[in-house]
């Protein structure tokens, strides 16, 4: 199962591609891929991370990224280009990566967490108008981050550019302007102590368990990791056929950083989750959200780019997670499955405290409802389930949702899908 949803909405709309990649390819193929490859590790991935935005699409020499805010999306794009110019500045020319980038802000659709519409259009049209190094903002754009950046804006006017039938009123920073725009720090590259820890902690396994050395995490390209998860899928999800796995991949792999994908081996089922803030996070919650959906302790098969790559059938253990298990007083801190922003929410904070009759319900997908102050302890426990059941995000998952509190006593663990008190 994954967390993906149908929907419309507006959003910032960031599309960027590199200058004269083509040429660059054909004169130095390996070392383009590399530099572009090191950047993308270094800072460019990082820095999206940073400003709250996600990779929608990342086809070889483009970038299309999604961000909740245009001031976020503004100041990436100003930071990326920042940053490359600095590591372009000892460079070579021929060697020289430059990104033209364009922002917008504009209603479209998602689908399987991909944009379509015209807003993504013409964030591509804008795209072609920057200069190397520089950036187009559309007038909707330009209105958001106006007064917000401090940045010399130029007006170019009107254009008429490709498939779009309305001229799009344009306003660009030069790579000179935003290059004398205060810079901040890059964010640096590391790995999570989780993902080391988690490294270390398989390797002493498998040596312990005198599992096959083929059996490893690795960095991979696109071409490894398909065919290792191909493998992986092949091994635990037999229901799936060819053009479903082909699918599966796919979509799997264009979800935002940081991404995770666990399976549960004896539902011969799966689970994938993205947009996490870390590595580790993305990791706990696909596990969380893969037991409460199984109603079984599942196995992490890739997280980010990283691939477990199974030999002889092997698998990682599965992991037992303690928050699925817990049956103790309401704590937000226990809550499995979501995200931080709803476990701050004021009904989840002030649960404790709220007026009885009341209960609790969750989906795996993250969601979770509250209803205080009902008429009975039983009617508080049907309204829970059906608010959560009747959750637009709900509708594009598979599986009900469970009873998660039953007044300040969770009970997740008894995997109730209608109440538990009597009328």
């Amino acid at each position: 199962m994954n967390d993906s949803a149908v929907k419309r909405t507006l959003t910032a709309i960031v599309m960027a591609d590199v200058v004269g990649y083509s040429r660059m390819m054909g004169e130095d193929e390996a070392g383009t891929l590399q530099r572009l490859t090191q950047y993308r590790s270094d800072f460019i991935d990082p820095a999206i991370a940073l400003h709250r935005g996600r990779i929608v699409d990342s086809a070889g020499d483009s970038l299309l990224l999604e961000f909740g805010s245009v001031v976020d999306a503004a100041q990436c794009a100003i930071a990326l280009q920042q940053t490359i110019a600095d590591r372009n500045a000892s460079l070579p020319d021929f060697k020289r990566i430059d990104f033209r980038i364009g922002v917008n802000i504009g209603d479209v659709i998602v689908k399987d967490r991909i944009l379509f519409g015209d807003s993504v259009n013409v964030t591509a049209r804008l795209q072609t108008l920057a200069e190397a190094g520089g950036i187009c903002f559309s007038n909707a754009a330009y209105e958001q981050v106006r007064g917000k950046i401090d940045a010399e804006f130029a007006d170019m006017g009107a254009h008429l550019v490709k498939n779009i039938a309305r001229p799009i009123a344009v306003f660009a920073l030069s790579a000179q302007a935003i290059g004398q725009m205060q810079r901040r720090a890059p964010p640096k590259p590391a790995p999570s102590r989780r993902t080391l820890a988690l490294s270390a902690v398989a390797a002493v396994l498998l040596v312990a368990l005198g599992v096959s050395a083929t059996y490893f995490l690795r960095q991979s390209t696109k071409a490894e990791r398909t065919a290792q998860f191909g493998a992986i899928l092949d091994a635990t999800q037999a229901k799936l056929n060819e053009r479903t796995r082909a699918k599966l991949i796919e979509e799997y792999f264009s979800i935002g950083l940081h991404r995770a994908f666990a399976i549960a081996p004896k539902a011969q089922n799966h689970w994938w989750t993205g947009d996490w803030p870390t590595s580790a996070a993305a990791e706990e919650k696909v596990l969380e959200r893969c037991q409460i959906a199984y109603d079984e302790p599942c196995v992490l098969a890739s997280l980010d780019e990283v691939v477990t790559s199974p030999a002889g059938g092997s698998s990682r253990p599965a992991q037992e997670m303690l928050k699925v298990r817990y049956s103790g007083d309401f704590d937000p801190a226990q809550i499995p499955a979501i995200r931080q922003l709803v476990s701050e929410r004021a009904d989840v904070v002030g649960y404790l405290q709220a007026p009885e009759p009341k209960a609790a319900a969750i989906h795996p997908r993250g969601i979770i409802t509250i209803v205080t102050g009902a008429t009975s302890q039983r009617r508080a426990e049907i309204q829970a389930l059906k608010l959560c059941n009747d959750d637009d995000a709900r509708k594009e998952a598979d599986g009900r949702c469970l009873l998660y509190a039953v007044a300040n006593k969770v009970v997740l663990p008894q995997r109730r899908t209608t109440s538990i008190s009597r009328p």
